[in-house]
Protein backbone atom coordinates (compact mmCIF):
# COMPACT_ATOMS: atom_id res chain seq x y z
CA UNK A 1 0.00 0.00 0.00
CA UNK A 2 2.84 2.39 0.83
CA UNK A 3 4.41 1.85 -2.62
CA UNK A 4 1.07 2.64 -4.24
CA UNK A 5 0.78 5.88 -2.22
CA UNK A 6 4.31 6.95 -3.15
CA UNK A 7 3.66 6.17 -6.82
CA UNK A 8 0.44 8.18 -6.76
CA UNK A 9 2.18 11.18 -5.13
CA UNK A 10 4.95 11.13 -7.73
CA UNK A 11 2.39 10.92 -10.52
CA UNK A 12 0.34 13.80 -9.07
CA UNK A 13 3.44 15.98 -8.67
CA UNK A 14 4.43 15.33 -12.28
CA UNK A 15 1.14 16.88 -13.39
CA UNK A 16 1.65 20.16 -11.50
CA UNK A 17 3.90 21.89 -14.07
CA UNK A 18 1.27 21.26 -16.74
CA UNK A 19 -1.14 23.40 -14.73
CA UNK A 20 1.33 26.27 -14.26
CA UNK A 21 0.07 29.46 -15.88
CA UNK A 22 -3.54 28.34 -16.09
CA UNK A 23 -6.33 30.22 -14.30
CA UNK A 24 -4.10 33.14 -13.27
CA UNK A 25 -2.48 36.15 -14.92
CA UNK A 26 1.19 35.71 -15.82
CA UNK A 27 3.66 38.08 -17.47
CA UNK A 28 6.73 37.49 -19.60
CA UNK A 29 9.26 40.16 -20.65
CA UNK A 30 11.65 39.91 -23.59
CA UNK A 31 13.62 42.02 -26.08
CA UNK A 32 12.02 42.25 -29.55
CA UNK A 33 14.80 42.33 -32.18
CA UNK A 34 12.40 43.49 -34.90
CA UNK A 35 10.86 46.51 -33.19
CA UNK A 36 13.95 47.11 -31.03
CA UNK A 37 11.55 47.50 -28.12
CA UNK A 38 10.84 45.58 -24.98
CA UNK A 39 7.87 43.24 -25.28
CA UNK A 40 5.60 42.25 -22.41
CA UNK A 41 3.12 39.41 -22.90
CA UNK A 42 0.48 38.93 -20.22
CA UNK A 43 -1.85 35.96 -20.43
CA UNK A 44 -4.66 34.16 -18.70
CA UNK A 45 -5.12 30.71 -20.20
CA UNK A 46 -8.34 28.77 -19.61
CA UNK A 47 -7.02 25.78 -21.59
CA UNK A 48 -4.37 25.06 -24.19
CA UNK A 49 -6.83 26.40 -26.82
CA UNK A 50 -8.46 29.39 -25.10
CA UNK A 51 -7.60 32.44 -23.06
CA UNK A 52 -6.73 36.14 -23.18
CA UNK A 53 -3.42 37.72 -24.19
CA UNK A 54 -2.25 41.29 -23.61
CA UNK A 55 0.74 42.21 -25.77
CA UNK A 56 2.66 45.44 -25.17
CA UNK A 57 5.70 46.60 -27.15
CA UNK A 58 7.58 49.64 -25.88
CA UNK A 59 8.20 50.68 -29.52
CA UNK A 60 4.42 51.03 -30.16
CA UNK A 61 1.56 52.95 -28.55
CA UNK A 62 -0.95 51.20 -26.29
CA UNK A 63 -1.21 47.43 -26.25
CA UNK A 64 -3.04 44.59 -27.98
CA UNK A 65 -5.84 42.74 -26.21
CA UNK A 66 -6.42 39.37 -27.87
CA UNK A 67 -9.23 36.98 -26.90
CA UNK A 68 -9.01 33.37 -28.06
CA UNK A 69 -12.34 31.60 -27.45
CA UNK A 70 -11.08 28.14 -28.45
CA UNK A 71 -13.22 27.45 -31.50
CA UNK A 72 -12.11 27.22 -35.15
CA UNK A 73 -12.02 30.33 -37.32
CA UNK A 74 -14.77 30.34 -39.94
CA UNK A 75 -14.76 32.67 -42.96
CA UNK A 76 -18.04 34.28 -41.80
CA UNK A 77 -16.07 35.85 -38.89
CA UNK A 78 -14.14 38.03 -41.39
CA UNK A 79 -17.21 40.24 -41.80
CA UNK A 80 -17.52 40.93 -38.06
CA UNK A 81 -15.96 44.01 -36.45
CA UNK A 82 -16.45 42.99 -32.82
CA UNK A 83 -17.03 45.43 -29.99
CA UNK A 84 -14.56 44.28 -27.35
CA UNK A 85 -15.63 45.32 -23.86
CA UNK A 86 -13.78 45.20 -20.54
CA UNK A 87 -15.13 45.24 -16.99
CA UNK A 88 -13.09 44.82 -13.82
CA UNK A 89 -14.66 43.95 -10.47
CA UNK A 90 -18.12 44.62 -11.89
CA UNK A 91 -17.39 48.06 -13.37
CA UNK A 92 -17.46 48.43 -17.16
CA UNK A 93 -14.37 50.35 -18.22
CA UNK A 94 -14.77 50.73 -21.99
CA UNK A 95 -15.66 49.17 -25.29
CA UNK A 96 -13.56 49.50 -28.42
CA UNK A 97 -14.05 48.14 -31.93
CA UNK A 98 -11.66 45.36 -32.85
CA UNK A 99 -11.07 42.83 -35.58
CA UNK A 100 -11.23 39.07 -36.05
CA UNK A 101 -8.63 36.64 -37.30
CA UNK A 102 -6.98 33.31 -36.62
CA UNK A 103 -3.93 32.11 -34.70
CA UNK A 104 -2.20 28.79 -34.20
CA UNK A 105 -4.13 25.82 -35.50
CA UNK A 106 -6.83 28.04 -37.11
CA UNK A 107 -8.23 29.20 -33.76
CA UNK A 108 -10.55 32.21 -33.97
CA UNK A 109 -9.48 35.43 -32.25
CA UNK A 110 -10.99 38.81 -31.56
CA UNK A 111 -8.40 41.50 -30.96
CA UNK A 112 -8.07 45.22 -30.48
CA UNK A 113 -5.13 47.59 -30.20
CA UNK A 114 -6.18 49.58 -27.14
CA UNK A 115 -5.81 53.30 -27.44
CA UNK A 116 -3.30 54.79 -24.99
CA UNK A 117 -6.22 56.18 -22.94
CA UNK A 118 -7.99 52.80 -22.73
CA UNK A 119 -4.68 51.05 -22.04
CA UNK A 120 -4.06 53.37 -19.07
CA UNK A 121 -7.63 52.92 -17.77
CA UNK A 122 -7.23 49.15 -18.06
CA UNK A 123 -3.94 49.14 -16.15
CA UNK A 124 -5.27 51.37 -13.35
CA UNK A 125 -8.23 49.04 -12.78
CA UNK A 126 -6.22 45.85 -13.44
CA UNK A 127 -3.69 46.83 -10.75
CA UNK A 128 -6.47 47.13 -8.15
CA UNK A 129 -8.54 44.14 -9.32
CA UNK A 130 -9.69 42.04 -6.37
CA UNK A 131 -12.09 39.52 -7.83
CA UNK A 132 -12.76 39.43 -11.56
CA UNK A 133 -11.63 40.61 -14.99
CA UNK A 134 -14.46 40.26 -17.53
CA UNK A 135 -14.00 40.58 -21.29
CA UNK A 136 -16.64 40.37 -24.03
CA UNK A 137 -14.96 39.54 -27.32
CA UNK A 138 -17.93 40.21 -29.61
CA UNK A 139 -17.77 36.78 -31.29
CA UNK A 140 -18.49 34.36 -28.44
CA UNK A 141 -21.83 33.57 -26.85
CA UNK A 142 -20.60 34.55 -23.37
CA UNK A 143 -17.94 36.78 -21.81
CA UNK A 144 -14.67 35.64 -20.31
CA UNK A 145 -15.12 35.80 -16.54
CA UNK A 146 -11.55 35.54 -15.29
CA UNK A 147 -10.06 35.53 -11.82
CA UNK A 148 -8.03 38.57 -10.79
CA UNK A 149 -5.30 36.28 -9.39
CA UNK A 150 -1.91 37.61 -10.52
CA UNK A 151 -3.34 40.82 -12.01
CA UNK A 152 -1.35 43.23 -9.81
CA UNK A 153 2.02 41.81 -10.83
CA UNK A 154 0.95 41.50 -14.48
CA UNK A 155 -0.30 45.11 -14.45
CA UNK A 156 3.08 46.28 -13.17
CA UNK A 157 4.78 44.61 -16.15
CA UNK A 158 2.33 46.30 -18.56
CA UNK A 159 2.77 49.66 -16.80
CA UNK A 160 6.54 49.37 -17.21
CA UNK A 161 6.11 48.76 -20.94
CA UNK A 162 3.64 51.65 -21.38
CA UNK A 163 5.89 54.05 -19.47
CA UNK A 164 8.67 53.35 -22.02
CA UNK A 165 6.44 54.18 -24.99
CA UNK A 166 7.07 57.51 -26.66
CA UNK A 167 4.31 60.10 -26.36
CA UNK A 168 3.96 62.52 -29.25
Amino acid sequence: MRKLSVAFCIFAMSLLPAEAGFQSWTAEKEEDPFSKGKRVTVDFMNSVRSGVLLICDSAEKGFMLRAIPGFAFESVLRSIDPEIEVAIDGERLFGQEGETGAVGDNLAIAQVMLSPENAKAFIMAFTKAKKQVAIKDGISDRPYLLSARGSTKAAQALEGCLSQQKTE
